[in-house]
């Protein structure tokens, strides 16, 4: 099956239609625990805001295979419950996040001029675009738009998020019988359907290429069925992968030593080769074939 048929939604960013009011690559913990001193683009300026109403972002360069690092923060003025988000009322921005409202009242001229006066009304500080807004605080896969390799990361409970689709990149859920987020995690930052995905979409300059919809869900997937034991043990062996994958990327990011850093990095090469060669197995690859994936998969 494609990962468009297995995907049950596939989605981009939210947008803001005026980052730079709204996106902050520069911040600092504030004077207290429940505010944040962010860098406003706009006004040019340090401005103080409700950690709360703060979402953590990941953005390009910034996500690779296993690995998302947040590298800025989005003031999102919604509350988000059971994957839909609405809009804080204004007396709720008063009430609970008056610096926020404060910041963003600064900036209300801009804001309703969007998109020739669209937001001249009671709700001028919401987003350019209400779709996908909710559905960022829930388990799903991130991938990246601009890549040099096809990469995934499995956030269960970060809660990252994206903006835009070309600073940031798609979210992937699935509810599909016979794939699971973690197992799917795995598929995806294999050197196989790297190949693929490289046969299939626009190159650019630098050897860098886009994982845009239409590439990405055109991807074979190998589905599992669980009734077979054979079939559900090489399932639970990619999960097992996964998150020992997963677990060698946090260890690296927070050792301090180079012996520590070049010690996970070995590990996490060969536990990357073990999960090629369940991709091959799983995809019932011949050993001529491998050979082909594995001299041209960076290429």
């Amino acid at each position: 099956m494609k990962l468009g048929d297995v995907a049950d939604r596939m989605y981009q960013g939210p947008i803001t239609s005026a980052d730079t009011v709204y996106l902050f690559k520069d911040y600092r913990q504030g004077s207290d625990n429940k505010t944040i001193e962010v860098l406003s683009k706009e006004l040019d300026q340090w401005v103080s805001v409700e950690s709360n109403i703060l979402k953590p972002v990941v953005r390009s360069g910034r996500i690779r295979r296993y690995e998302a690092i947040p590298s800025a923060l989005v003031l999102f003025p919604y509350e988000v419950k059971d994957n839909a988000a609405r809009l804080y009322s204004s007396e709720e921005m008063k009430r609970d996040y008056p610096l926020a409202w404060s910041y963003l009242n600064g900036n209300k001229k801009l804001l309703e001029n969007r998109e020739k006066g669209k937001f001249k009304d009671e709700q001028w500080y919401r987003y350019g675009r209400t779709q996908n807004l909710g559905l960022w605080e829930q388990p799903k896969l991130m991938v990246p738009y601009m890549i040099t390799k096809l990469a995934a990361y499995l956030d269960r409970a970060d809660h990252f998020y994206f903006i835009n689709v070309t600073t940031g990149g798609y979210g992937i859920t699935t509810r599909h019988p016979a794939v699971t987020l973690s197992y799917l995690c795995g598929l995806l930052n294999s050197r196989l359907l790297d190949f693929y995905l490289k046969r299939v979409s626009t190159n650019f300059q630098g050897g860098y290429l886009a994982a845009n919809k239409q590439y990405i869900e055109q991807l074979p997937i190998r589905t599992i069925d669980f009734a077979d034991p054979a079939d559900l043990e090489r399932h639970d062996r990619m999960v097992a992968l996964v998150e020992e994958m997963l677990a060698l990327h946090q260890r690296l990011a927070a050792a301090r030593t180079e012996h520590e850093q070049t010690n996970l990095q070995r590990q996490i090469d060969a536990t990357d080769r073990r999960i090629d060669r369940l991709v091959y197995d799983l995809y019932n690859l011949t050993e001529d074939e491998i050979q082909i994936i594995e001299k041209g998969g960076d290429s």
